[in-house]
């Protein structure tokens, strides 16, 4: 393949990867198929956005995250897209499997999350329906993760977005995931335990200041986010 940089915006200290958990998704994804790919050289990069470093300006790169390969006859191209991006990692190893069913059982729970967090929901009833049908969906597939006991391509997306939720919604709204939701939890102890996810994971302050800086979402005193920026980073892998 050669090699891949993947660029990510910077967080608060201008070094580590900002919160956002598409980013999230994209990192944790890179490293699955450079794990499945020993011909992957995976360079992951982050600057400032509003004061982007000569290296990244020399990509011809506009936004992040993007991407930029070179091949072995040093061929450059660059995506930035969100469909982009995701066209070109699906013809990276190893091939999809078939995940309709897991899609269905997840494909609402991120936007019940977003409207629960911008009070559209003010309530946690929709959302913890949503988690509820993952929790079914993993009871009754018996496995680890969402397809099989090794991690998929649609965990790197289910698993950083339940980690946002985790951390933001207990931050801005006092909210827990239920734990009856056992299955559930068990996933994410599971993706938590992989090498992958740990790697790619922001700190929870920055999962934190990410969402508080987005639209319609619960703001932070000053105080309060001087306070996040300035602290040691954690990192909630234990539930």
């Amino acid at each position: 393949m050669g090699k891949i940089a993947l660029w990510l915006a910077a967080g608060s200290n201008n070094v580590h990867p900002a919160g956002d958990p598409y980013a999230h998704h994209l990192f944790m994804r890179c490293l699955f198929h450079a794990n499945h790919d020993s011909s992957i050289k995976l360079d992951v990069k982050t600057t400032n956005v509003n004061k982007t470093s000569q290296e990244f300006k020399e990509t011809g790169l506009r936004r992040m995250p993007g991407i930029c390969t070179a091949d072995e006859n040093g061929q450059i191209q660059t995506f930035e897209t969100e469909d982009e991006i995701l066209d070109f990692l699906e013809f990276l190893k190893p091939p999809r499997s078939d995940d309709e069913e897991a899609e269905n059982a997840t494909c609402d729970l991120f936007r019940q999350f977003a409207r629960f967090v911008k009070d559209v929901e003010h309530k946690s009833t929709v959302l913890n329906t949503e988690l509820l049908r993952v929790d079914k969906y993993l009871s009754e597939r018996g496995t680890r993760f969402l397809l099989s006991d090794d991690v998929s391509h649609i965990d790197c997306l289910v698993i950083t977005r339940l980690h946002s939720i985790r951390i933001a919604a207990k931050a801005l709204k006092n909210y827990d995931i239920p734990p009856e939701l056992t299955y559930l939890l068990n996933y994410l102890r599971a993706g938590y335990d992989t090498d992958i996810f740990r790697l790619s994971c922001p700190s929870d302050q920055e999962i934190i200041l990410h969402w508080t800086e987005l639209k319609d979402t619960p703001t932070l005193m000053a105080k309060e986010r001087a306070k996040l920026v300035r602290d040691e980073p954690v990192y909630s892998f234990s539930i």
